[in-house]
């Protein structure tokens, strides 16, 4: 995949992770927490917002996704919401996002996406998630440990 800046993927990488570090800390900014609906629709623009810097158009869409695993991801995002609007349990939020996290919608930045979902998330229906914005692994532990496990099993599948 082509970047825009035309750096090699090392380069890119560290200027990428400083970059949206930083958008991810003017989200409040950015997006409004008056949404109707925190969809599949809304984590696409969330995404473009973090990456269109970096990537072409062709590249922040969706990786090739079936009808089914959309509908998922939606159905996932619907019980979110429904958890949120009625103050339900955070660790349910986390247990569904991991789930849309599995699918890994789109080609580059799946992780940041829904760390930024999760913050706005948090901001919006106060949440208590302590979501670190700094994207690294040692900073948000609770989350990435558990979507490491799922991640492994997953790799363990695919060979």
């Amino acid at each position: 995949m082509k970047n825009k800046l035309g750096l090699n993927e090392y380069k890119l990488l560290d200027i990428e992770r400083k970059i949206v570090n930083t958008k991810l800390n003017l989200l409040d900014e950015y997006f409004t927490f008056n949404e109707l609906k925190f969809d599949f629709e809304y984590i696409k623009q969330l995404h473009n917002f973090l990456f269109c810097e970096f990537y072409y158009e062709e590249d922040l869409g969706t990786r090739i996704i079936a009808e089914e695993e959309i509908k998922l991801i939606n159905n996932y995002l619907n019980e979110i919401n429904y958890i949120c609007i009625n103050k339900g349990n955070s660790d349910e939020v986390l247990n569904i996002i991991k789930k849309v996290w599995y699918l890994q919608p789109f080609i580059v930045g799946n992780t940041r996406t829904l760390i930024a979902y999760l913050k706005i998330l948090d901001s919006a229906f106060l949440l208590n998630l302590n979501i670190n914005v700094n994207i690294e692994i040692e900073n948000n532990p609770t989350i990435f440990n558990t979507w490491k496990t799922v991640n492994q099993k997953r790799l363990t599948k695919v060979k």
